[in-house]
């Protein structure tokens, strides 16, 4: 992994953390693939506008809008879904036992921190997370991680905390998924929760996530909002590929949008 250069910053807990720029109005039917071809599966993309962000679990690929390659390290297992904020972007990791109690054990997970060209700048222990780090999302000045969950519990779990990753609080969803909340995303006024079950399904909440709706249609892998309004907003979802001959993970992302209680892709 690479070296940490910088220290962790201690910041006011009244720091404000600007959002990432609007994405460019791709049009109905628009598909960008990602370049190339990974170890391990997509977990999630974000933007700062002019390219995208994509995590592969244990690679971190920034592409530009198009999908072309810009820039891939390697990175430790398992990266999760990440956001863009400040010029950064942030990445959560979940290290050592995932979908379980921790037990006496030292909570492994963290959010890493990189510049654009995903060189490593920052990283904070996250020790109120303990059953695996798996995504992050930036709202109102304030971040939200969410990742794995022990089967059979009813209800998932998200953690607020200030830019310096000081918990602010956790918030209970009252909802099963399997192996928890995996992408995280506040857009159109809502909280946008990809959760994996049979068949993986999307949560919409309100700010104070109580539940709006829930759709059949899996976010599990990296949404972006595009445009819209609450009614009818506009996504890129990923989609992940497995190339059966090589073994190797690709992604894309489609269109997809919101209307009369569903969400689909748009063509």
């Amino acid at each position: 992994m690479n070296t940490i250069i910088c220290s962790i910053a201690v910041l006011a807990i009244s720091l404000s953390v600007p959002a990432a720029a609007p994405l460019p109005d791709f049009p109905d039917g628009t598909v960008i693939a990602c370049e190339g071809g990974y170890r391990d599966h997509i977990q999630g993309f974000d933007s700062d506008g002019e390219s995208l962000y994509w995590s592969f679990a244990s690679s971190l690929v920034k592409t530009d809008m198009d999908g072309k390659l810009e820039t891939a390290i390697p990175v430790d297992y398992h990266c999760g879904d990440p956001c863009w904020a400040d010029g950064l972007l942030y990445v959560p990791y979940g290290g050592g036992k995932w979908n379980q109690e921790i037990g006496e054990d030292v909570s492994k997970n963290y959010i890493r921190v990189y510049d654009a060209d995903l060189k490593l700048v920052r990283e904070y222990h996250i020790p109120d997370v303990v059953y695996g780090a798996g995504c992050i999302g930036y709202h109102d000045g304030r971040f939200f991680v969410s990742g794995g969950l022990p089967d059979g519990r009813q209800e998932n779990y998200i953690y607020e905390y200030t830019p310096d990753f000081r918990l602010i609080k956790r918030h209970t969803l009252p909802i099963a998924s399997h192996l928890g909340i995996q992408t995280i995303k506040f857009a159109a006024g809502s909280f946008w929760l990809g959760c994996y079950g049979q068949p993986n399904f999307c949560v919409r909440t309100d700010e104070n996530f109580r539940i709006q709706a829930t759709y059949d249609y899996a976010t599990t892998v990296g949404l972006l909002y595009l445009n819209g309004d609450a009614e009818r907003p506009r996504f890129l979802v990923a989609w992940h590929i497995l190339d059966a001959e090589t073994g190797l993970n690709h992604a894309k992302a489609v269109t997809v949008g919101v209307a009369d209680g569903k969400m689909q892709v748009l063509r």
